[in-house]
């Protein structure tokens, strides 16, 4: 249990001090709506033929992932007032040099060129090891067999309400459902008894405790009374969550729906609906939030409990209603692999022909990414610290013919190329920082631009025997630094299989509950802050800033530590040995997660201002802005038609007749 896992334990991604079977294995479009193995030593990351290890294929680098050590520390001394020297020239010169390279500067190098023809030369610059940004992929290996996770992005959110040039890009990869080999198998769980449960840690609760068949957010009356929670607690929380009570009764609708915008989810919880006040973490925030971070009208939009008897219709295209959900798409590797389909149509051989079910289980030869000669290049582990026009002013009514000099820091050295477009295609906030030419209303527009802190760990089991003895498949923790536990599905895509016996290895996602976001779990969230969360009602901006910090902070050993002991207790009485059984853990954590755009909660009159999404957005010269910041929104889709807009934008079409005269 002491035992920590040592880089010196891993051969490119899990331990090599225990034998594992095969996992994921590797056996011998459009969406239709929108119109659009046997045991063996441990051989994590190499091929056959050796070729693929950790060095060159960064989805099996474990430890701590993500934001990576490395791959932000010179835009935070640019934060604190460090300004780099001018790059040596490389002689370089592109017709688009986009900075960023997750989904929407991808996508910007994709639309540039359907724009502008496949003679464009393009360098794509990314800080990170991978591309992709908060798109992640971690793959693991045994026995020369695949496990694939998502480590950040994770689905395709209702893309057939996506616009035409966004569903457009990904029909063109061919992503959809209808593959043949395209199957979840839910019953394999089910035929082995493992339920849904909820444990409750000694450290909180006096004794370790597993009450199956429910959690805190749905539940019945048997699961409730077997809980260890007080009496108080537990008639407070049958209440809220299965009540259907008008906790605002004798108000019209209109001024329910005024008064729920008024307060915070928390706000309502503890003075409305009067729940006992340790219910409150146990819902689990709303989506990336804590309660005291979004509205109460929020948190009823995102189908949080406590609202059933209200009486009011919930606003259409939730992400948790029907119609939304429904019609989500899940690729095994999340939105990375759409990543991966990008590259690979701007970078043809850096990933095997064949449809994207195909070409799930094959991997990218990094080595073709930023090759000379080529028109497409890739540039991983480069910071950008400067982007600044270059040439004579043009004349009123001339075309703007100024290009771009960009600089970047790779492996300590200053480089600089030079493009006659640029799309800016990274967080915004810290643009201001590489462009301070721009107006100082813009940049301030673009530091309100906080993101959510998301963190997402996958675990590599020895084997699954120890879910199959506790007769458990998925685990909720109330009040513990993990908020949930769980195996993978059993996904079947092209040539990848799930690990079908429980003697095989198998990925565990370890999360911070319902979904990703750090501030929804109050017990993750003070953990990370030293013990000293965020006092409530403190300001979300303040929160993630407080919470990013945290996370940065944090070492790969207090995760891997929460990890072990959490899972260990789960497991007690069960063969489970978290020394041994225990093979890797990948940590991806964003300190710059979601996009989560504007929260009236704070600024109640901020519908009646331009908004600063769409100040921070506009075109600067030869500069266009992509990002999902661009659009306020996480979502893949809002990623790609900024990308579109801001490749639309660089086009230079006034024809005689101009803004300014």
């Amino acid at each position: 249990m002491g035992r920590s896992i040592d880089r010196r334990d891993f051969i490119q991604g899990v331990a090599a001090a225990t034998a594992g079977s095969a996992i994921a294995m590797a056996a011998p479009s459009a969406f239709a709506k929108a119109g659009m193995g046997p045991k063996g030593a441990v051989l994590s990351g190499v091929n056959v033929d050796g070729a693929v290890t950790a060095a060159n294929y960064p989805p099996f680098r474990t430890g701590m992932r993500g934001h990576h050590p490395g791959a932000y520390e010179a835009a935070h001394e640019m934060r604190d007032g460090k300004v780099f020297p001018a790059g040596d020239p490389t002689g370089e010169m592109y017709d688009l040099v986009v900075v960023g390279g997750g989904i929407s500067g991808l996508a910007a190098a994709w639309y540039f060129r359907e724009r502008f023809g496949n003679d464009a030369k393009i360098l794509i610059i990314d800080n990170m090891d991978d591309f992709g940004g908060h798109a992640k992929r971690n793959e693991f290996q045994a026995s020369g067999k695949q496990l694939i996770a998502n480590g950040g992005s994770s689905y395709i959110v209702g893309p057939s309400f996506w616009t035409k040039d966004a569903i457009a890009l990904v029909n063109h990869l061919g992503i959809g459902p209808g593959n043949p080999t395209d199957r979840s198998d839910g019953n394999l769980y089910k035929s082995l008894g493992l339920e849904s449960g909820t444990f409750f840690r000694k450290e909180v609760y006096g004794r370790d405790q597993m009450v199956k068949g429910g959690s805190t957010l749905g539940f019945d009356r048997a699961w409730l009374d077997q809980t260890p929670f007080p009496p108080a607690v537990k008639e407070s929380l049958d209440r809220f969550v299965n009540g259907r009570i008008d906790y605002l009764a004798g108000m019209s609708a209109a001024k329910k729906v005024e008064t729920l915008r008024s307060m915070s989810y928390r706000d309502y919880m503890l003075n409305v609906a009067k729940v006992h006040p340790d219910v409150v973490p146990l819902m689990q925030g709303i989506w990336c939030l804590g309660s005291d971070m979004g509205s109460a009208w929020f948190a009823f939009f995102r189908h949080r409990p406590g609202f059933e008897g209200l009486g009011l219709e919930r606003p259409a295209n939730s992400p948790e209603g029907e119609t939304i959900h429904h019609d989500d798409y899940h690729l095994p590797a999340g939105n990375s692999d759409i990543a991966r389909l990008i590259v690979r149509d701007l970078i043809p051989d850096a990933l095997p022909p064949g449809n994207f079910a195909e070409v799930e289980t094959k991997r990218v030869d990094y080595s073709t990414l930023d090759r000379p000669g080529q028109k497409v290049r890739i540039r991983l582990k480069s910071i950008v610290t400067g982007v600044k026009h270059e040439g004579p002013d043009g004349r009123l009514f001339d075309p703007d013919t100024s290009e771009c000099t960009v600089n970047y820091i790779n492996d300590g050295k200053m480089m600089a190329v030079r493009g006659k477009n640029v799309v800016m295609a990274c967080m915004n906030n810290v643009v201001p920082y590489l462009i301070p030419e721009l107006p100082e209303e813009q940049k301030g527009a673009m530091h309100q631009a906080v993101r959510a802190v998301n963190q997402v760990t996958n675990v590599l089991f020895r084997n699954w025997q120890p879910f199959v003895e506790a007769k458990i498949g998925r685990v909720s923790f109330p009040s513990t630094f993990y908020g949930s536990m769980g195996l993978a599905a059993q996904r079947y895509l092209g040539e990848m299989t799930p690990p079908t016996s429980p003697d095989q290895p198998m990925v565990v996602g370890f999360n911070t509950g319902s979904n990703s976001g750090v501030c929804s779990n109050t017990t993750m969230l003070s953990e990370l802050c030293g013990g000293a969360a965020p006092e409530p009602g403190t300001h979300a901006d303040d929160q993630f800033r407080m919470a990013r910090a945290g996370l940065l902070a944090t070492p790969f050993e207090y995760f891997e530590k929460a990890v072990r002991s959490q899972a260990a207790a789960v497991f007690a009485g069960t063969s489970f040995d978290p020394a041994r059984d225990i093979l890797a853990i990948t940590v991806n954590r964003w300190g710059h997660g979601f996009a989560t755009g504007r929260n009236t909660l704070f600024e109640a009159d901020r519908e009646a201002k331009v908004s600063p999404t769409a100040l921070a957005k506009q075109p600067f010269g030869r500069i266009t802005i992509a990002n999902s910041d661009a659009g306020g929104v996480s979502t893949a889709g809002t990623a790609m038609d900024e990308a579109f807009r801001a490749v639309r934008e660089l086009e230079q079409r006034q024809f005689g007749f101009y803004e300014v005269i």
